[in-house]
């Protein structure tokens, strides 16, 4: 009797309140993943004619509501050298039905630009998105079913909706979630 209170109490409890499930990724983790893959070289024009990329330092680093990708980068050809260091914001996509976390570099293409001429361009996405990819939040089990005195019971997760949070040294996606 008292298991069964319990049971419906705590249904009808979570139908008023809800909570959130969360998966957080730290600044660090991104970073050692950066260091990891290390400097990149990309050569990039026809034979004979080709300019050499660089990229220095990636990293990435979260601030309370924004992330950001930064990097030294080098482009060289013939007697042309040019520094740039960049700074793009970051963004994420989390994909509900895959699962998937995506960090997102916002406007990835770097153009190296010296007295209004365009030297080249560089698509930062080709190197780094497809190792900013994480297991999302939703949980495996939609529902259940459990067995009372009074017989069976299914109990569905509602899911509410999802929440992105950019907090100093970590990025957090929750979904927030109530049972009925």
């Amino acid at each position: 009797m008292i298991n069964r209170l319990f049971i419906i109490f705590s249904l009808m409890a979570s139908s008023v309140f809800s909570g959130e499930i969360s998966v957080s990724i730290s600044e660090e983790l991104v970073n050692d993943y950066l260091r990891l893959i290390g400097d990149h070289q990309i050569p990039k024009g026809k034979s004979g004619n080709k300019a050499l990329w660089t990229i220095k330092d990636p990293q990435v680093k979260f601030e309370e509501g924004s992330a950001e990708f930064v990097a030294s980068v080098y482009y060289k050809k013939g007697k042309t050298n040019i520094k740039k260091t960049i700074s793009k914001n970051m963004y994420v996509e989390y994909n509900y039905d895959d699962n998937i976390i995506n960090l997102m570099i916002e406007e990835p293409v770097i153009k190296m630009e010296r007295k209004n001429e365009t030297y080249g361009k560089l698509d930062l996405s080709d190197l780094y998105q497809k190792g900013l990819k994480f297991q999302g939040p939703r949980p495996k089990v939609q529902s259940m079913k459990l067995k009372t005195l009074k017989g069976r019971i299914r109990i569905d997760l509602n899911i509410k909706k999802s929440l992105i949070y950019f907090e100093p040294g970590v990025v957090r996606v929750a979904l927030d979630l109530d049972y009925k």
